[in-house]
């Protein structure tokens, strides 16, 4: 360690030098002598800058007509402005105040008794009634910001509320949603529907510009994707009319949010969604064996849907540009659309941080995991285990199990008993007035148990954070599994960080 003395010789040479670059600085030279003035140093003016409100200028994909747009803040859901609209075509509104890049905002359109909106397939206005949604980060790269209403910013939004912890049983609180999960659901969303609908700068159809849209017959390089991805968003709206013609438009964005709520086009609702869905596609195959939980195994487990609905959406495109004469008017383009992929490719090599190939399916991971001479056992337990489980917006680790398939409202009418399985990990276990909370985030006392080596019986325990200092025992929600099947839950307390069966059972449920 330095003495005293030399730390202070080491001061006089830092003072010594620093002096020295002041005496010789031009900025600190003065005139001498003859009366001449002396050079003085002014320092620049900062440059002031002062925050500016933001425009949003709103596109969707579709003319409406007398519709209401709001504009909230979803940090505490403050409403920033709302305004009528007679059209949505050249939308554009100047916010009355600075936003606050730290916060989410919720955009919204909604209806009145008046409002319309063009249906492209049949050339008519149509009446309608729907809440549209978007949630978005300020970019503050300039001061206009283009926002997008389509059918997959209110199934990003719909996912974001699910990934949030919320499930279809609740009121809505959007409060609830970070930036991260946001971010989740957008990821989720745009792989299920090869980025369709995904900030396309459009002009939204109508009598007036659907024939600009749709015979692009000038393409360049730098427009043939904004081509491509034209005929790709409205052709999801075409395919979907072919079995549901009616206000193809509004009814494919509502039903295409309720089946996105698990993260997956894949004909399935959340467990307990009372949410009516029709289908887009058919029911695509569970993934139900842990041993086959690589991207591999799950991708070819759910290649015969992928690429069914492949190929009706790419029919669906190309009956759309035929009806635009793509074919004779704009051949590079038409060829264009027929060599187009319209789902992700079959994997040929194994990934460990994704599991899921673009397009339409089923790509969740079986609950469970693979048994295996590196499967161990989770302290105290009697059986093979893992602990460390939670919920699904962590970083992804293919090496600990997944609750995703768990996801959901459970109830038994009978005993008046309710589960809810969140997808932040949160557990609930409520009859009447009785409720046990639990959270799976990553603790050693949240663990997946496997009590049957011959089957797939597994016990999901959860420990809350409050332990019963007086007994000396953890709080524990235990969920019995078959599969991906819920079968029964239990509350109680246990000594031991990975039970098999409770010491003291203070409520238990069944859901079969």
């Amino acid at each position: 360690m330095p003495s005293l003395r030399s730390k202070q010789r080491l001061n006089q040479y830092i003072s010594l030098g620093v002096s020295s670059i002041f005496l010789l600085s031009p900025a600190f030279l003065v005139g001498c002598g003859s009366g001449e003035s002396e050079a003085r140093y002014v320092p620049p003016t900062p440059e002031v800058v002062i925050p500016k409100p933001k425009n949003f200028d709103i596109k969707v994909p579709i003319e409406m007509r007398d519709v209401v747009v709001k504009v909230y803040d979803n940090f505490d859901d403050s409403l920033v402005i709302e305004q009528n609209v007679s059209t949505t075509s050249n939308l554009n509104i100047t916010l009355p105040k600075v936003l606050n890049t730290d916060h989410l905002y919720r955009i919204e359109i909604s209806t009145t008794p008046n409002s319309l909106i063009y249906d492209f397939l049949n050339g008519q206005y149509k009446s309608f009634s729907l809440t549209f949604n978007a949630l978005v980060e300020v970019n503050t790269s300039n001061l206009t910001q283009p926002i997008y209403i389509t059918p997959s910013s209110e199934a990003i939004y719909q996912r974001a509320i699910v990934r949030s912890g919320q499930l279809p049983t609740d009121i809505i609180n959007s409060k609830q949603v970070s930036a991260l999960q946001l971010q989740f659901a957008t990821n989720d969303v745009n792989s299920a529907l090869l980025n369709g609908f995904s900030n396309v700068d459009l002009p939204n159809l109508s009598p007036s510009t659907i024939l600009t849209i749709f015979k692009s017959n000038n393409l360049t390089i730098a427009t043939i994707n904004k081509y491509i991805n034209t005929y790709l968003n409205f052709g999801y709206i075409q395919q979907w009319s072919s079995s549901n013609p009616e206000n193809a438009f509004v009814e494919f964005t509502k039903n295409l949010a309720i089946d996105l709520k698990d993260g997956y086009l894949d004909g399935k609702k959340i467990h307990g969604d009372p949410s009516p869905l029709v289908s887009l596609i058919g029911t695509a195959p569970e993934n139900t064996d842990p041993n086959k939980n690589t991207l591999i195994n799950i991708a070819e487990n759910q290649k015969n849907i992928r690429d069914q609905y492949a190929g009706l959406l790419k029919s669906a495109v190309l009956k759309l540009a035929t009806k635009y004469e793509q074919q004779t008017s704009n051949p590079l383009g038409y060829i264009q659309l027929e060599q187009k992929i319209y789902s992700g490719t079959d994997p040929k090599m194994q990934a460990t941080d994704v599991f899921r190939v673009a397009g339409a399916g089923d790509y969740r991971r079986a609950v469970g995991f693979a048994v295996n001479i590196s499967t161990s056992k989770c302290l105290d337990s009697n059986y093979l285990c893992q602990s460390g489980v939670t919920g699904i917006n962590t970083v992804f680790n293919p090496n600990l199990p997944s609750i995703e398939y768990l996801i959901g409202s459970y109830e038994d009418k009978i005993n008046d008993c309710k589960l809810n399985i969140r997808a932040n990990g949160v557990l609930e276990l409520q009859k009447g007035t009785q409720i046990f909370t639990s959270k799976l985030d990553g603790d050693s006392t949240d663990n997946l148990m496997l009590i049957n080596n011959t089957g797939q019986d597994y016990l999901l325990n959860s420990s809350s954070t409050d332990i019963d200092f007086t007994l000396q025992k953890y709080k524990f929600i235990q969920i019995k599994l078959n599969g991906n099947q819920v079968l029964s839950a239990s509350a109680g307390l246990d000594t031991r960080k990975a039970p098999d069966q409770l010491q003291t059972t203070q409520l238990e449920c069944s859901f079969i």
